[in-house]
């Protein structure tokens, strides 16, 4: 109709009272993910004579010869910080009480127990203030079999001094396997 108000908007132009709607849900969606209070952790390479003290080895993977998603996470004793992976109590074990030369050496063992494994990657777990609270050691594979040699996709998530760790393969190294 007319633009004096009787009828429907013209066509092309989008509502008013839909653009506000759209706005409204998109503010309260910012808004939950904001007080989710979950932050996410960075890592950065680390030498192995960075590693000092005592420590909780998190052993996670190996479950078959071909397990691709094997880490060890060095959680350093005394300190508020504690890891938890997640994923169920079946797909890794903890030892307690290993100084950094035990942990280290045990890590190495274990997450090169993939026979496609070439080396590892050592790399300091970091607080929200940029301090050193733990350590990862990952495998490394051959860059001829996937690609590249870092095929893991590693995450942290910090809840209320809880470090939460969450381990999968690269989505496109899983799609290139199965493929």
């Amino acid at each position: 109709m007319n633009s004096a108000g009787a009828g429907p908007a013209p066509r092309g132009r989008m509502p008013v009272n839909f653009i506000f709607i759209v706005v409204v849900f998109v503010l309260i969606i910012i808004g939950f993910l904001s007080l989710s209070g979950n932050d996410h952790l960075k890592a950065e390479t680390a030498n192995p004579a960075d590693v000092q003290g005592t420590f909780t080895l998190l052993l996670y993977g190996c479950s078959s010869r071909d397990d691709l998603a094997n880490v060890a996470i060095l959680d350093k004793e005394g300190d508020p910080y504690s890891f938890e992976i997640y994923a169920p109590d079946f797909s890794y074990t903890i030892k307690a009480g290993l100084n950094a030369a035990e942990a280290l050496r045990e890590a190495e063992r274990f997450v090169r127990c993939n026979i496609q494994s070439d080396r590892s990657l050592l790399r300091r777990v970091l607080n929200p203030a940029g301090t050193g609270i733990g350590f990862e050691l990952r495998p490394l594979y051959s860059v001829g079999t996937f690609g590249r040699d870092d095929i893991l996709d590693v995450r942290y998530v910090i809840k209320d001094r809880k470090i939460v760790v969450h381990i999968k393969i690269d989505p496109a190294i899983e799609q290139q396997r199965s493929s």
